[in-house]
């Protein structure tokens, strides 16, 4: 029995945009029918530029500063792998990170003695910036933070964060999965080193495709990671020799889904179109009536509320008698609602494709379980 959805959880996955699927199956079906004959050499080759010139647009940047992946996980292995910090220096994050975000790292720390310094949260999963700040160190090599944490839709100053990195020799790193697409980004202006995000959540793109942006000074990185692709000209294929790209193309190492790819392309098109800063607002808004709603029912906000640091994911503490899971698994079920548990928290992250009435029905729907 089909359900009509009414997906309030873009930070766990997106309700692909409708260019970006089309985009997709056009690709998969000129496969299917005629294989290489309708994806040529020339059209792998250049099977990326679609995205980087779309995310190059989204990011203020140049294409040259963009690469292409199929995960934020890829992305962040390869350049912690290339980074490497040794025995005598330290990694420092936030212990309220996404995993994925802290991984890497902790893998190569394993392999060269670094150490990982995780800085602490509260009860709300908020973590005071300072703390992370705090860590950095004159033997700090790398800070790698979410843009927007996962749980709680905490945001963090770039500019900040990459100044004093910046002021001891250390690289920022950003997984900006969950806010790409959602809050407007100036890679240069952020000072960032290197920017990472998953297609598949606020993007609006599908699985198996990621995008990322390096400074000029991440761009001079060897890859952790490489394959065919890694050469300058692909198709020059001698395993004697490996001519790494000048430009933030030397991190696109293999072969990835190319209909993902212009799917992701499509869909960072379409909210250009319609202006990041245009969708941020919209964003907020949706936001801002979740927590007025949420509020004026005597339900717990932990997401920070100041315009600095605020997201337009949402996180909500239930009453001490029901269990967050429970409430979102027969928000589901029982009115095709989709929102996250998380940590004990109810996570509402609203988009583009969803209005008002949406956030509404949630509550009137939030008020029937919560009366049974």
């Amino acid at each position: 029995m089909g359900h009509e959805w009414t997906n309030l959880s873009y930070a766990n996955v997106a309700t692909t945009s409708a260019v970006a699927h089309k985009a997709s199956r056009n690709w998969e079906d000129s496969l299917a029918r005629g294989g290489a004959a309708e994806f040529d050499a020339d059209a792998e080759k250049l099977g990326m530029m679609p995205l980087r010139v779309a995310a190059a647009k989204l990011l203020s940047c140049h294409i040259s500063d963009v690469f292409c992946g199929s995960s934020a996980t890829a992305m962040m292995s390869s350049i912690a792998w290339a980074v490497m910090p040794s025995k005598s220096q330290n990694i420092v994050s936030s212990r309220a990170a996404f995993p994925s975000t802290v991984y890497p790292w902790s893998r190569v720390a394993l392999e060269t003695g670094a150490e990982v310094r995780l800085a602490p949260y509260n009860e709300n999963h908020y973590t005071d910036p300072r703390d992370i700040l705090g860590l950095i160190d004159n033997n700090t090599s790398v800070v790698v933070i979410s843009h927007v944490e996962y749980a709680n839709g905490q945001r963090y100053n770039l500019r900040e964060f990459s100044k004093v990195a910046h002021s001891v020799g250390a690289i920022l790193v950003v997984d900006a999965t969950q806010s790409m697409g959602m809050v407007p980004i100036d890679a240069v202006a952020s000072g960032a080193d290197v920017i990472i995000s998953s297609g598949y959540k606020w993007l609006r793109g599908t699985y198996g495709t990621a995008v990322g942006y390096l400074s000029p000074e991440a761009k001079k990185l060897v890859p952790g990671i490489v394959g065919f692709r890694s050469n300058e000209d692909i198709w020059d294929m001698r395993s004697d020799r490996m001519n790494l790209p000048e430009d933030a193309s030397r991190f696109e190492f293999t072969t990835l889904h190319f209909g993902a790819l212009r799917g992701l392309a499509a869909s960072i098109e379409e909210m250009l179109e319609i202006g990041i800063e245009r969708i941020w607002e919209h964003d907020l808004s949706l936001s801002d009536m979740v927590v007025e709603l949420a509020s004026s029912r005597g339900l717990e906000v932990t997401s920070p509320k100041d315009d600095d640091q605020r997201s337009a994911i949402v996180s909500i503490r239930p009453p001490s008698e029901h269990h967050s899971a429970e409430i979102v698994r027969r928000l589901q079920d029982e009115f095709g609602i989709l929102v996250t548990d998380r940590s004990g928290m109810i996570r509402v992250s609203p988009h583009i494709d969803n209005d008002h009435s949406q956030i509404e029905f949630l509550f009137t729907s939030l008020d029937k379980i919560l009366a049974n």
